[in-house]
């Protein structure tokens, strides 16, 4: 999975022909949660479960959920990211100089630009 990939799957990840439909339904699953958790209803897993079993299911929204619970977490903290846009590990410090004054993975890419 390259950077590229991973920056259409955050902007055009439903049109995208880079994934496949389980992979999309997972991105969408992902967003959801995220933003609309009321959304993901009986109709959603259905079509989940066209790819998913019940064990994969609970695998991936508890990866979902952890994951955002993560990331809300270090938001409070204002935790910026660890690495820089070229991969480097990098300081908080340069993080900071990095990304701007708003730290997280949201608008990351255009203030390291």
């Amino acid at each position: 999975m390259t950077e590229d990939l991973l920056d259409e799957g955050i902007d055009s990840y439903a049109t995208s022909p880079n994934y496949s439909e389980k992979e999309r339904l997972a991105l969408r699953y992902s967003e959801l949660m995220a933003t609309d958790p009321d959304a993901i209803d009986d109709a959603f897993f259905a079509e989940l479960r066209k790819h998913y079993d019940d064990k994969d299911l609970v695998e991936l929204g508890s990866f979902i959920g952890f994951n955002i619970g993560y990331h809300t977490f270090f938001g409070t903290l204002k935790f910026y990211p660890m690495f820089s846009p070229d991969g480097r590990l990098v300081s908080q410090e340069e993080s900071r100089r990095l990304y701007g004054s708003e730290p997280g993975s949201l608008g990351s890419k255009e203030a390291a630009q």
